[in-house]
């Protein structure tokens, strides 16, 4: 997961409104959390401004925000404990904390062993018992001082971390909490090689079973048979495979092992669960398996950042707007947040427009009557003129509140304000500015961009993971790839770049100076995928801006950084570190290198990523206009065609996206098998008829957005 690598580094500074006996610090039955005047800032940089953070217990929220604003910094210092006033009796899990596994440990191992309490309950028992049924109470009291000791140790490692991450007169009692923790271990740690005392040995013994019978009460609400099956419940439903929950951590590339983190965090099912784009590399079975979780989740409430429109959609019982320092609220999932938006933004102009008719007509008013007084010489009519200028400049607004009722000075215009009325805040909508690219060099000849028959694709002759793959790509086609991970969609691609030699059949791809010739890349591909991101983002001193001159040496300045602006990549931003750059701004500059080169081909995995949802809207428009050819998954807002890469074979699904869903739901299994899905042999033949530009088609599947 890209992420603010800086936040660790810079401090973060987190408080609230404070009553004066601090009752907002104390633990109560209530796990709502309804914080006012929230400040949140990351070293001189502020991010909230007496901003009002409310979480109603077991409501699921999405949170919304365009990229580089702060969310998941918000998440991150809720998480983190670093908010001052937040609830401590509140189990808060933000998933980037799951941190330090042995990478020797299976990925079931890791995610039964997330559960820090249950894992110590256990080894505790186990050694009050071995102490118990041996009789000693000598070893029975020095199993007891081990025991301390290791609380002590993790009180300790807890102090610290708390008096890393704060600042000002909390850091400085953090400080004093870590020096007095530290005392109380080094004396522990003293007190271990002591020799045991007649009084603390007769008394070991009942301490000792009354804590071994609280552990044995503890470990009850779930047994470790239990834990293990739900945690495979969780991997497979995330798309593990039985090997792949069996094989070490340290094996798993960075995409599986951010789902072990997720998996860790809906293992452990803390009170308050934070996930910051959590569809990042799922594929759309896990998706759907995802949202369907997280609705069971009833005692568990929820925060969770995505770009994806159907997951809000589908999970999100509130949104939570993140705009200018502020928070707000919204009932409902995304689209009704966006009909709520759209009403109101309805409803003040027509305020608006009201007030401003009046206001035209009284200064209309204003002027005959003035002329009339100045003719008439008539100082009363004069009077009244003045009167009416008054209420035009003081007293002209909204005569009705937010409620419908009418307005109240002392009740709804609480404290200061530059006028007697108030007026209509028409809110102005967020624009998504359209991403600039510029067209590909036009082909000489026509053709396809690459086309491949009967092509078995893998890495060993004897076990191919696609086989008799017959695709053509045309000029200025838009074709997207669905279907599980690990079914060979990478590899597929990798083939047609000649990445990799087909194991049988031909790939053949377009020669400007005409002809075909079979594995020659004469026009120009760009491949971006998620791992370029990462690479990007861990150069150390590297910017946006030095790393596109790295890639194109001979471009001028100006013109890298107006193509980085018109991705949204302005200012500053193209000389931040690119290590300092939120998710979302990362991969923008990726895509701007990808599109810089005006490939004839753009092969995109996953491009959507981190990418907000106005990003995404960007992104998709631009693959709609783009001129070269676009081969590209999770995007489906921009393809013609649709394939499902499944059960080595590559199939045209002719409803979209919408059919592969309904395949997954089970409500179309049927229709699958009976043959709504065609094989790749038909779907060159489809391919001569639909290279058109993106309008020229019907989107499929229009009912579920990615």
């Amino acid at each position: 997961m890209v992420s603010p690598r800086c936040l660790l580094a810079t401090a973060i500074t987190a408080t609230s409104q404070q009553s004066r006996f601090h009752t907002e610090t104390l633990e109560t039955a209530s796990q709502d959390v309804d914080l006012r005047g929230v400040h949140l800032a990351v070293g001189d940089r502020e991010l909230l401004a007496s901003a009002h953070l409310r979480l109603t217990a077991g409501q699921r929220y999405g949170l919304l925000g365009r990229n580089g604003i702060g969310k998941s910094t918000l998440l991150k210092a809720v998480g983190m404990g670093l908010v001052v006033g937040f609830p401590k009796n509140l189990r808060c899990l933000y998933v980037d904390q799951l941190e330090g596994v042995d990478l020797e440990q299976s990925a079931v191992e890791v995610v039964v062993g997330a559960d820090v309490a249950a894992q110590r309950a256990q080894r505790d028992s186990e050694a009050l018992e071995a102490a118990l049924e041996g009789g000693d109470g000598a070893d029975v009291a020095r199993t007891l001082r081990q025991l301390q000791l290791d609380r002590l140790v993790d009180e300790v490692g807890e102090a610290r971390q708390t008096a890393e991450r704060r600042s000002g007169e909390r850091g400085l009692a953090a400080r004093q909490a870590l020096v007095a923790a530290e005392a109380r271990l080094e004396a522990a740690q003293q007190a271990l090689g002591e020799p045991v005392g007649a009084q603390e040995m007769h008394g070991a013994l009942g301490v000792a079973q009354d804590l071994l019978n609280d552990l044995f009460e503890r470990l009850s609400l779930r047994e470790p048979e239990e834990a293990e099956a739900q945690a495979r419940a969780i991997l497979t439903g995330l798309g593990f495979t039985q090997a792949q929950q069996e094989a070490p951590l340290g094996q798993l590339s960075g995409g599986w092992r951010i789902r072990v983190s997720l998996a860790q965090a809906l293992f452990l099912q803390p009170d308050l669960l934070l996930l910051d784009e959590p569809t990042n590399h799922l594929d759309l079975p896990g998706i759907i398996w995802l949202q369907r979780y997280l609705r069971k989740l009833e005692r568990t409430t929820l925060v969770v950042v995505s770009h994806d429109r159907a997951f809000l959609n589908a999970v999100a019982q509130e949104i939570i707007v993140f705009r200018k320092q502020q928070l707000s609220y919204y009932g409902g999932n995304y689209d009704e947040y966006v009909a709520q938006v759209e009403e109101r933004q309805l409803h003040q102009q027509r305020l608006a427009d009201g007030i401003e008719r009046k206001r035209e007509h009284m200064e209309k008013s204003i002027q005959e009557g003035l002329k009339q007084a100045k003719k008439a010489g008539d100082d009363k009519k004069l009077g009244m003129v003045a009167s009416r200028k008054k209420k035009l400049e003081n007293r002209m607004g909204m005569e009705k509140n937010a409620a419908g009722h009418r307005l109240r000075l002392n009740k709804d215009m609480v404290g200061y304000f530059d006028a007697a009325r108030q007026q209509a805040d028409v809110e102005e909508k967020e624009a998504n500015p359209p991403w600039k690219v510029q067209e590909p060099d036009p082909l000489r000849h026509k053709g396809p961009v690459v086309q491949l028959e009967a092509v078995s694709c893998g890495y060993r002759r004897s076990r191919p993971v696609l086989k008799g793959v017959t695709l053509c790509v045309e000029q200025g086609e838009r074709v997207a790839l669905v279907g599980p991970n690990g079914e060979g969609k990478s590899t597929l691609v990798k083939t047609m770049i000649a990445q990799l030699p087909a194991l049988a059949g031909t790939v053949q791809t377009h020669r400007r100076v005409g002809g075909w010739v079979a594995a020659s890349i004469s026009a120009r591909i760009a491949y971006f995928q998620q791992t370029q991101v990462e690479e990007m983002c861990a150069q150390q001193d590297a910017t946006a801006l030095s790393y596109m001159q790295e890639k194109w040496p001979a471009a001028r300045e100006q013109e890298l950084r107006n193509h980085l602006g018109s991705f949204g990549c302005k200012g500053g931003t193209a000389t931040q570190p690119l290590r300092t750059l939120s998710g979302g701004q990362a991969v923008r500059v990726a895509l701007a290198a990808a599109f810089y080169g005006r490939p004839h081909l753009l092969i995109l995995d996953e491009p959507s990523n981190h990418l907000d949802l106005g990003g995404v809207e960007s992104l998709a428009e631009a693959l709609r206009q783009y001129g070269g050819s676009v081969l590209l998954w999770l995007v489906q807002q921009a393809a013609q065609r649709v394939f499902l890469v499944a059960a080595g074979e590559l199939k045209l699904l002719e409803g979209g996206v919408a059919e592969y869903v309904k395949t997954l739901s089970g409500t179309g299994k049927k229709k699958a098998a009976a043959g709504g899905a065609k094989k790749g042999g038909s779907a060159a033949a489809a391919g001569s008829s639909s290279g058109t530009k993106g309008g020229g088609q019907k989107k499929p599947g229009g009912s579920q957005k990615r």
